[in-house]
């Protein structure tokens, strides 16, 4: 009788089990259903990013990638992945790289784009998908010249070179400028409209064009100085403008001088010494803080060990917004570039800013001098 009990209660005990089993198994299949189904209807979007990250540039490409992955840190665009191709700054690069990514992601109509040349030649393939373009840095006004739709995250360099030419003049009563610049589509853009501004205000200007890195400019700063003018405008990479501030002190100029607002570096400081001692310089950071630009920088400096550059302030500002945008329009590219248009009272670590077609944006800017070998603001 025992032996029998003793079956019938282990009997019991393995049809209990078994039912429990399969009761965890039904379970475990419906959560990870669940979950599937939460995935698919909630998928990352794939956005596209075109940088610089070898050669020349690649600590400006470094920027902007650093820059999104702090907007990321601190909960913006959580929901989208960015990929990244390395683009050299080479139009040929850029078609390639854009080739790989709509083969890789068919679901990708968003693309961040560092270089506006790079933008310019990808924009063929990308106005077959009706796809959206950002660019990160200063653009000329020929890239909005195409039909399609691009947003620029920085500024125009029209609005750059005008604006320095307008401060020279009539801040500082400047008539005659001297202008070197590097000699591609970047510096002849900038070049272009300062002189512009002089000649349509009755002054005069005289450009010369020295390559991006340049290690001896010796005889465009000979042909400027001789030209006799009140103050000169200089664009290129830090050591360059270094280069060029110092010869310019040992040549005994007393003229003005204007940097682009890449010269506003901490390492031009350094590296010119007291030749930097009064150099001008425009600046789109207001001096008066805010509690997301003290957000961002903090984590930029413990995420990358350094400081950010100006760059990185215009693409945070742009990887918030859009993270907004895209909350509100999912994926519609279209929804999206109007959402950007629309807002009149976006507010990023930059202060107020106003995205507006054509590249153009409505942002405060603002004007800076080395003195006593610090930054400070001109009143």
């Amino acid at each position: 009788m025992d032996y029998y009990y003793a079956r019938m209660v282990q009997h019991m005990i393995n049809k209990k089990v078994t039912i429990f089993v399969v009761f965890c198994i039904v379970i475990a299949i419906f959560i990870l259903a669940f979950r599937n189904t939460s995935v698919s209807k909630n998928p990352k979007t794939h956005v596209g990013v075109l940088l610089p990250l070898s050669t020349d540039f690649a600590w400006w490409g470094e920027v902007i990638r650093n820059s999104i992955g702090s907007a990321q840190h601190n909960g913006y665009a959580k929901n989208i992945e960015f990929v990244f191709e390395d683009t050299k700054c080479n139009t040929k690069d850029a078609v390639s790289g854009t080739l790989s990514l709509k083969a890789r992601y068919p679901d990708m109509h968003m693309f961040i784009v560092g270089c506006d040349n790079d933008l310019e030649a990808m924009i063929p393939i990308l106005n077959k998908d009706k796809d959206l373009g950002f660019v990160a840095g200063l653009s000329s006004a020929n890239l909005y010249s195409h039909d399609f739709p691009i947003i620029n995250l920085a500024y125009r360099l029209e609005t750059e070179g005008s604006l320095a030419a307008e401060f020279a003049y009539k801040k500082l009563g400047v008539k005659n400028i001297g202008i070197i610049t590097d000699n591609g589509n970047f510096g002849g853009a900038l070049a272009n409209s300062a002189a512009n501004y002089f000649s349509q205000n009755g002054g005069s200007a005289t450009i010369e064009r020295i390559k991006y890195n340049e290690s001896n400019p010796e005889t465009s700063i000979l042909k400027i100085v001789q030209s006799k003018p009140d103050a000169i405008y200089i664009q290129n990479d830090i050591p360059t403008i270094s280069t060029i501030l110092k010869r310019l002190d040992q040549l005994g100029y007393t003229g003005k001088r204007l940097v682009y607002y890449g010269g506003r570096d901490q390492s031009l400081i350094d590296t010119a010494g007291v030749a930097a001692e009064g150099v001008y310089v425009p600046w789109p950071i207001s001096d008066t803080t805010n509690t997301d630009r003290t957000k961002f920088i903090t984590t930029f400096k413990n995420l990358f060990k350094k400081d950010p550059f100006i760059t990185a302030y215009f693409v945070y500002d742009g990887i918030a917004l859009l993270d907004e945008a895209q909350r509100k329009c999912s994926n519609n590219t279209k929804c999206i570039e109007d959402y950007f248009y629309a807002k009149k009272d976006f507010n990023g670590v930059l202060g107020n800013v106003h995205y507006q077609p054509e590249g153009k944006i409505d942002r405060d800017f603002y004007f800076e001098q080395i003195q006593d070998g610090k930054f400070v603001k001109v009143k």
